[in-house]
């Protein structure tokens, strides 16, 4: 799949270009309190649908960060 290996083309460019910042990385404080806003309106049904657009964004990202965390980890240990 031409789209996966995009996917974790980022993910490698992202984990390697300084993996200790990665690992280390942590949505703000601002962020984690949109993303629950968000999910208790989905969860209550009322969220409109540029939050859904929204909400997936944040899900995707994170995904992303988490591969992205994972790999910089292994880099990390590779290099110790």
């Amino acid at each position: 799949m031409v789209a996966s290996e995009a996917f974790n083309e980022i993910v490698e460019l992202i984990a390697s270009s300084n993996p200790h910042h990665i690992v280390r990385y942590k949505p703000s404080s601002k962020t984690l309190q949109r993303v629950q806003a968000l999910v208790l309106k989905k969860n209550e049904g009322i969220l409109a649908p540029d939050e859904e657009t929204e909400l997936q964004y944040f899900l995707y990202l994170e995904n992303m960060i988490g591969l992205a965390k994972a790999r910089a980890y292994q880099l990390l240990q590779a290099a110790a």
